[in-house]
């Protein structure tokens, strides 16, 4: 058996996701790992999943109105290690948010493992928020308080509100 990333892209519909899935499990494969959201009535999935092989995919896709990729992930990749944070962040919307955060992250060698970000209305005034939540591994090597106080900063800047806590 091998792994395969899968990602797929198309309209949103009711059915997409058991339909991809259930051929999935028809062709004898296993999600290992998956994320999936509607993003304003795009539907994309990321999907990890062992089988035996995932050439049929692309075009089971297309038939479904998908622009989906398989890759075979070949090896067991290590990844960063260290202590696992939460950092989550409320502002208004403005451009550059999420690049200027990961910036300082990449700066102090912090590594991202999960990243959600989405805007709202806000409450009564109904004008953008930006909120994201990342979960994020902080090597060892890492001075906390200098990564608090460059993230601090940076929100400074933004007006923004961040929380960074050991997860």
């Amino acid at each position: 058996m091998s792994q395969f990333i899968i990602t797929a892209v198309g309209p949103d519909r009711p059915g997409i996701v058991g339909e991809l899935t259930a051929h999935i499990h028809t062709g004898g494969g296993n999600i290992l790992d998956s994320r999936m959201v509607n993003l304003r009535g795009e539907f994309a999935m990321l999907i990890l999943v062992e089988m035996a092989d995932g050439a049929s995919l692309p075009k089971v896709g297309e038939k479904m109105g998908l622009r989906l990729t398989v890759s075979e992930l070949h090896g067991n990749r290590a990844g960063v290690s260290g202590l696992p944070f939460r950092l989550k962040t409320y502002s208004m919307d403005q451009p550059g948010i999420v690049a200027k955060l990961s910036q300082v992250l990449r700066d102090s060698g912090v590594n991202i493992e999960e990243l959600s970000a989405r805007q709202e209305s806000a409450p009564f005034s109904g004008s953008p928020l930006f909120l994201t939540e990342m979960r994020l591994t902080v090597p060892a090597s890492v001075p906390l308080g200098k990564l608090r106080a460059e993230l601090e900063s940076v929100g400074n800047a933004l007006n923004c509100d961040i929380d960074l806590d050991p997860a």
